[in-house]
């Protein structure tokens, strides 16, 4: 288990560089105080887990008993189609990086409600389309791994994946109006080698499924 444990992990941290929550995060950030950013966590906390415990527990386990019923080359032809989906996403981060995004329209929320509500908003919109966690999930499925394993992993993934947010807290908390500057320049990072870092890490996994995928599909 401790492989299935490194493997969700790296995937958390990969999947935690999403600039769907992190750049409202930072602008959340700019309100006086950090107003409505720890709200904003929790909303975004909220609805991942939330989601992956309906997956884990709910059709997941038996869409993973389907693929193996039905053998090793439709595993093998996932892997690969998988693998060319992160290659697809890594080309379309490439293509939109230093393209203006819509947060910066965005108005930071005032209330704890609102700011609940747009990273519980953001994290609706992007469940569908989250396939690194779908590939976390798979992985704990596929390892048939006990109730109170699966929850923990779950947990670890998730807490992974809103480190940034916290970090943009904690900045703000303990540097105060200073900190103005240093999330002005994350933005900026973000918004450039932050997502042609991430652009890499989705073609790298690319490069890993496909490489799976038509190994087993060889080999069959």
């Amino acid at each position: 288990m401790v492989a299935l444990t490194v493997l969700v992990v790296s995937i958390a941290i990969a999947d935690s560089i999403n600039p769907s929550t992190v750049v409202p995060a930072l602008w959340q950030a700019g309100a006086p105080g950090g107003r409505g950013l720890v709200s904003f966590t929790l909303g975004v906390f909220t609805v991942y887990l939330a989601g992956g415990i309906a997956l884990a527990f709910g059709p997941g386990p038996a869409l993973i008993g389907a693929f193996h019923h039905v053998g090793g080359t439709v595993d093998h032809a996932l892997e690969a189609a998988c693998g060319l989906v992160a290659f697809a996403f890594a080309l379309f981060l490439w293509r939109s990086r230093g393209r203006p995004r819509a947060e910066r329209r965005l108005r930071r929320c005032s209330t704890p409600f609102s700011a609940f509500g747009l990273g519980a908003g953001i994290m609706v919109v992007e469940l569908p389309s989250a396939f690194m966690y779908f590939g976390a999930i798979s992985a704990i499925l596929s390892a048939h791994a006990v109730i109170a394993l699966r929850l923990s992993l779950l947990l670890t993934y998730n807490l992974l994946f809103v480190a940034p947010l916290v970090a943009i807290l904690s900045v703000r908390l303990l540097a105060g109006e200073r900190a103005d500057g240093w999330l002005a320049a994350g933005d900026r990072w973000l918004r450039g080698a932050g997502q042609l870092a991430l652009a890499g890490a989705c073609s790298a996994a690319g490069v890993v499924l496909v490489a799976l995928g038509l190994s087993g599909l060889l080999a069959v």
